[in-house]
């Protein structure tokens, strides 16, 4: 695996996280096309979701300035 920062990691995170809300909101819709392909793509995010979850949880150290990972992937309400 590459050796990437906690930082890089935790812009990832966010990004896959709005990508996955504008998926979602896609799904929602009553104009989208195809929710199959909607599907399969929220579902190749949601894996990715989780693999960064892993990396960031294993790296942040408790005494770190980093934010808990929950509190990255809150979603607006």
């Amino acid at each position: 695996m590459a050796d990437l920062k906690l930082s890089t990691i935790l812009i990832c995170i966010q990004s896959v996280q709005k990508q996955i809300e504008h998926f979602e909101g896609l799904l929602e819709s009553e104009t989208v096309r195809d929710k199959a392909e909607i599907q399969e793509l929220l579902l190749s995010y949601d894996q990715a979701a989780e693999n960064l979850k892993e990396a960031y949880i294993s790296m942040r150290s408790p005494r770190s300035n980093y934010p808990e990972y929950e509190s990255l992937v809150k979603k607006n309400l």
